[in-house]
């Protein structure tokens, strides 16, 4: 399986589109309905046209020796083309991920300067907290993969929007997997100075700083994708 259903549906699409531009705008919004679907005068209504290139595409796709292409569209909206709905559920999610990301991200960074100075802290409730710091931000970065998911179901394979929330959920997950490692290191880094091991604790800490570096290596790719990410 390649881009030709895909290329074929959108160019059927395009030659149904000249007849129902004739019966009124384009409006993907409309869910269909009988009286949607051609009008009085017996010509084809663009929703029955996008309703008619889905149903091909994803038709397409469920047949052997397209498993391929299947898992390349999985978790997308099986509407070529989003609803106004769609699209406002996308720029919703899309502006939530985006904060919790950045609160995520910025988060690690931060108690990792903090676990640094573990070792002249003198309350072991205080050394704890560092990690706590880890965890909140960790979560933060699990939220916002969770809504960058649901907004990939609010959009469409073959849209602007659908191809940018693919490359971004690429590099929010190991960046979010970088962040898990480096709460478990500080847990150990923290345990290792209360056990007055200092070399375990620098390797702990070393460990958490190449985590950070790693995602310091991914965050500049996400800023390419969008102007969100500063």
């Amino acid at each position: 399986m390649n881009f030709f259903v895909l290329k074929y549906c959108l160019l059927v699409g395009a030659v149904l589109t000249s007849a129902a531009l004739v019966s009124g705008p384009l409006n993907p919004q409309t869910i269909l309905s009988p009286s949607s679907n051609s009008s009085a005068d017996g010509q084809i209504s663009a929703d029955a046209v996008y309703q008619f290139g889905s149903n091909v595409f994803y038709n397409e796709l469920n047949k052997p020796g397209n498993e391929y292409m299947k898992n390349s569209v999985a978790g997308y909206s099986q509407n070529l083309v989003p609803t106004d709905q769609q699209n406002q559920q996308f720029s919703d999610l899309w502006t939530q991920g985006v904060a919790a990301f950045e609160a995520g991200y910025q988060g690690t960074t931060t108690a990792y300067f903090t676990l640094a100075g573990v070792p002249a802290m003198t309350a072991n409730t205080q050394k704890n907290a560092v990690c706590d710091q880890f965890q909140a931000a960790n979560q933060d970065l699990q939220e916002s993969e969770d809504l960058f998911t649901s907004a990939k179901a609010s959009s469409s394979p073959s849209s602007a929007n659908g191809f940018e929330i693919g490359m971004i959920l690429a590099r929010v997950d190991p960046i979010r997997q970088d962040s898990e490692d480096a709460e478990l290191s500080c847990m150990k880094a923290v345990l290792a100075d209360e056990n007055s091991d200092p070399n375990g604790f620098k390797t702990d800490l070393e460990n958490v700083g190449s985590d950070i570096k790693d995602m310091n290596r991914i965050y500049p790719e996400l800023k390419v994708l969008s102007n969100d990410f500063t």
